[in-house]
């Protein structure tokens, strides 16, 4: 009889781990299938300034080209002289750290075939436009996998009329590469 008890122990010692293996396996198994623990799963943000709205950003993973849709409601008219997209700011923070440092129109930031100058006529308050612009990293255009999340800002160099150019960071924006 004492060799059934020990038996039945082994049982029952067997049958609740392997119960409870079961569990976190499918545990496991459900955190996977949701993607509870992807890090791909960045939420596209875009937080821009007061008097600055932006939305729709997209990058793309080969040319690391931003587009996104911005509106301004500064209650006046402007008139934007550059854009730019940096992976950082500079030391001091009042423009980026890489690429189009300065926020000018020059044509070698901006995408072939879009020109800047089309987003830069007057842009009148509570009216948006969609912009493509290179982004910058320390290594060049700010190129990823497709899926992974790029974090960056976007500087607006606009003049408002009466003052001069105002160089301003407007937006920093969550994308996913696509």
């Amino acid at each position: 009889m004492h060799h059934h008890h020990k038996a039945q122990a082994a049982v029952d010692f067997m049958m609740s781990y392997g119960i409870a293996m079961m569990i976190i396996f499918i545990a496991i198994a459900i955190i996977f299938k949701t993607g509870l623990l992807n890090p791909l799963l960045v939420p596209s943000t875009c937080n821009p300034i007061p008097g600055f709205g932006c939305s729709q950003q997209s990058i793309n993973s080969t040319t690391g080209i931003l587009t996104f849709t911005l509106a301004q409601a500064t209650g006046t008219s402007i008139t934007i002289n550059g854009f730019a997209c940096s992976m950082a700011p500079n030391a001091i923070g009042d423009k980026p750290q890489y690429g189009n440092i300065f926020v000018t129109n020059a044509m070698r930031f901006y995408p072939s075939g879009y020109d800047p100058s089309n987003a830069l006529s007057p842009l009148p308050s509570g009216t948006s436009n969609t912009i493509k612009l290179y982004c910058y990293s320390g290594a060049g255009a700010a190129k990823g996998n497709i899926g992974n999340a790029f974090f960056g800002y976007v500087w607006l160099n606009y003049t408002v009329t009466g003052y001069g150019s105002i160089v301003q960071r407007v937006a920093s924006i969550t994308a996913k590469y696509d």
